[in-house]
């Protein structure tokens, strides 16, 4: 059986490659895989950051595989729709930054995915959207809820009831997308920001992603509140104790502390 998903562990950084080309259509067994790889990164203690890429120039992905959706078709079926939810909530709830770096066209499942990392790096030809409409469905992987909670309720309705596709620079515009970087530069990027927050506390990093998630669902009361208790818990850290003397006797910190 042919490989769906290229996968390393280099030097504290994981990278996952969806191996579809040209326009790397995300069928059972790619998700499949991206489970258990992300499974192997949750038991590794020594991953620090995570970078997502598509193989080829074409696509990062150009959404769900079609050909999947035919043998469902005059069935209720939720499975198929689960299965992609438990794989990207999987990625939402690591505890280390993830990173997708996006070329071609970023499409329906391949955009949901996307919304699921923490940052989103492309160069000035990428093609973002969710055109599933256009099938008669809708996005189901994720796309209606993410999407709302980062461009706002209004423009998320947009572009899945148009279903049209925009550029990188309205995309980062809307906040989609953090950085836009020159035609065939966009894994170099990927990599240095991983290396740059490969050096950060991974505790900090944790702390972080964990009251950004955790805390756009809640009232703003309770959101605050939780900030409150997972800051107060960082001064029981050691790398919060190396990082105060570090500051005080003016030398660069060493963070050692990891995330269990």
């Amino acid at each position: 059986m042919e490989k769906v998903l290229l996968s390393k562990i280099v030097d504290g950084i994981a990278v996952f490659e969806i191996y579809r080309p040209p326009y790397n259509p995300l069928n059972q067994e790619v998700i499949d895989e991206m489970a258990s790889f992300l499974q192997e990164i949750y038991a590794n203690p020594d991953v620090r950051v995570l970078v997502i890429v598509g193989s080829g120039e074409k696509a990062f992905s150009a959404g769900a595989d079609i050909n999947q959706f035919v043998s469902r078709l005059g069935k209720k079926d939720i499975s198929l729709s689960m299965n992609f939810h438990r794989t990207f909530e999987l990625l939402t709830q690591l505890p280390i930054p993830v990173i997708a770096a996006l070329k071609g066209h970023v499409l329906g499942g391949g955009l949901e995915l996307t919304l699921s990392c923490d940052f989103r790096i492309c160069d000035p030809d990428t093609k973002l959207g969710l055109p599933e409409v256009n099938l008669g469905i809708f996005p189901g992987a994720g796309g209606t809820q993410r999407l709302p909670r980062i461009v706002g309720k209004s423009k998320a309705m947009e572009m899945m009831m148009f279903g049209t596709s925009i550029d990188a620079e309205e995309a980062q515009r809307i906040g989609i997308i953090n950085r836009i970087v020159p035609v065939g530069s966009v894994e170099e990027e990927a990599m240095n920001w991983a290396y740059r927050l490969k050096e950060q506390p991974r505790l900090s990093l944790n702390q972080i992603k964990k009251a950004v998630n955790r805390g756009t669902e809640m009232s703003i009361a309770d959101a605050i509140r939780y900030e409150m208790e997972l800051f107060a818990e960082m001064f029981t850290s050691e790398d919060t104790k190396e990082g105060v003397q570090a500051f005080l006797e003016k030398r660069k910190a060493n963070f050692k502390e990891k995330v269990e």
